[in-house]
């Protein structure tokens, strides 16, 4: 099967022990992008990769100096290459989980590099729907915890931050 998909939610991104005076992070909104490419190992298992781009849309409030702080808006962004298993039960519905090897940028370097690599994993309940012409469609709502490894250069930059999402992906596909 080879398809597209949508995704939107909302996460929380931070530091997993928070410095005391240090800033905060909320995340208003994400949405994602994708390629999907899944092979079927077995009659319920399949095997899914494919290539996708997340959009954040955050708040950062600096951390304390004494003086009233202004907001700060970035925008984080991920690219991401998801490995994951697909199990099958019953007709229209199925479980995911895998692992995510996300690139991670930002447009602003005043609080983070450039550049970094994370690993994540994830799982998700979803929900399809084949016509008798190939064509699928899927909803499926997951939840992802980014940032459990790293890969980067500028591992003192990024280290204690995660990033955990919740959403919902909406897909269309062609099952060959």
């Amino acid at each position: 099967m080879i398809g597209t998909y949508t995704a939107f939610g909302t996460g929380a991104y931070g530091r997993i022990k928070p410095y005391e005076g240090g800033g905060s992070y909320n995340t208003k909104y994400y949405y994602t992008i994708g390629l999907d490419y899944s092979r079927t190992l077995s009659e319920r298992w399949d095997l899914c990769s494919g290539l996708e781009y997340t959009y954040n849309d955050m708040t950062i409030k600096p951390s304390f100096t004494g003086v009233g702080q202004p907001l700060s808006n970035v925008h984080l962004t991920l690219v991401t290459v998801p490995v994951q298993f697909k199990y099958h039960f019953g007709k229209l519905a199925y479980f995911n989980g895998g692992t995510f090897l996300n690139i991670l940028a930002k447009d602003s370097d005043k609080y983070r590099p450039n550049v970094a690599m994370l690993l994540g994993i994830g799982f998700g309940i979803g929900f399809k729907h084949e016509f008798n012409s190939g064509i699928m469609l899927s909803l499926n709502p997951y939840t992802r915890f980014n940032g459990i490894g790293n890969l980067s250069l500028h591992s003192e930059s990024i280290k204690d931050y995660k990033y955990l999402q919740g959403g919902v992906s909406f897909g269309v596909g062609y099952k060959f």
